[in-house]
């Protein structure tokens, strides 16, 4: 069994950036897009993927911390975090994934971006690696022991990426569950 554990950036308190066009957040729209992925593997008798949400009744490390542990409590096999970026500058546009460095990370990373570069056809970013302590998103990236990866499909901040990427959003979910499950093969 393959156990895909998704993992909706942000949390209820404090919900991440908002999207230009309809003042959406990233918790609500990734969380959303979370139960879309979840979906594509009800009909797959050899895959499950289970929701995870950060606490709001603790700190961001002790958040990130106890999120990766519930995540490999339950024994996943990789571990995505989903996100959105966003900027300043309105026009910013493209697609990146972030890693550990590590092998499984690597793997996993490479299908997802491309898999989301294929749906958004945004400009590509491509994976970016993070290392312990070095840069926006490295603890998620290292506090669980599956092979973890975090998403940035789009940018919240660009009217025309919300546009495409609530036209695309199954799917870019299907496209997110089929590259997390070939990563588990």
């Amino acid at each position: 069994m393959r156990k895909i554990a998704i993992i909706v950036g942000h949390n209820k308190r404090g919900q991440g950036a908002v999207r230009v066009t309809d003042g959406k957040t990233e918790f609500q729209w990734n969380s959303d897009l979370a139960s879309r992925i979840r979906a594509y593997a009800e009909d797959d008798p050899y895959s499950e993927v289970r929701i995870f949400y950060r606490q709001t009744n603790m700190g961001y490390t002790k958040q990130i911390q106890d999120v990766y542990a519930r995540a490999d409590a339950w024994g996943a096999d990789v571990t995505i975090e989903l996100h959105f970026n966003a900027a300043a500058d309105a026009s910013a546009s493209y697609t990146c994934t972030l890693s550990s460095g590590t092998a499984g990370s690597l793997a996993l990373c490479e299908r997802l971006q491309a898999a989301q570069v294929r749906v958004m056809g945004l400009d590509d970013a491509g994976v970016k690696i993070r290392n312990r302590g070095g840069g926006r998103g490295w603890r998620s990236l290292w506090t669980g022991d599956a092979p973890a990866a975090l998403i940035e499909p789009y940018f919240g901040s660009n009217p025309r990426d919300c546009i495409l990427a609530d036209k695309r959003k199954d799917e870019l979910a299907r496209a997110l569950y089929e590259a997390a499950r070939e990563s588990v093969a």
